[in-house]
């Protein structure tokens, strides 16, 4: 579990670094670079593999009384299936492998399940990440999923949606003015 951990410090720092790369890459040609894109579904996955693990390898770390045990653990499958399908939906909504890395901002995606989040797949991955977490009951994969939901959020507000405001202007903020960041209520 030690050997996990100091995985997810290393992509969480490289996380970091990431950040600032695609604010650089944004500023200087509007997209991402094709080795930032690489890194960026790397350090994703990684994260993904790491926190899937540790719910595997911690699995009953966190404290819940037995009769919870089977609601926690298929509600925990439930999280990860639909997380999974907002995946697939925003990926869907993109029709691009470049649009999801970054490598070409072309439009703005508005359709699909766009139309009630802007930020599904984030959150979709957040949901899995949480699901897995119950599903193993454990108490470090659900800090890793916090971790990345605290992340997410500051690379949204930090590089993402000022990058979105400059490239698509007032169809950026009338959209904004319309979908909620994640799902739920709408806040800008």
């Amino acid at each position: 579990m030690e050997i996990l951990l100091t995985l997810a410090v290393i992509n969480l720092s490289a996380s970091l670094l990431l950040g600032f790369a695609v604010k650089r890459d944004f500023a200087r040609s509007g997209h991402v670079s094709m080795p930032v894109a690489v890194w960026s579904g790397v350090a994703m996955h990684g994260h993904a593999l790491i926190t899937y693990t540790a719910a595997w390898l911690d699995r009953g770390s966190l404290p819940l009384n037995t009769s919870l045990h089977a609601p926690v653990w298929y509600g925990g499958l439930g999280l990860i299936m639909v997380g999974l399908a907002i995946i697939v939906l925003g990926r869907k909504a993109y029709a691009s492998f470049k649009r999801v890395y970054g490598l070409s901002e072309d439009k703005l995606i508005e359709n699909g399940i766009y139309r009630y989040s802007r930020n599904p797949q984030y959150f979709g991955y957040w949901m899995s990440f949480v699901g897995a977490s119950l599903m193993g009951r454990s108490l470090w994969a659900l800090v890793l999923a916090m971790i990345f939901a605290l992340f997410i959020d500051l690379y949204i507000r930090w590089v993402e949606e000022p990058h979105l405001r400059r490239i698509f202007g007032a169809n950026y903020k009338n959209y904004c003015e319309r979908v909620s960041r994640y799902f739920g209520r709408h806040r800008a």
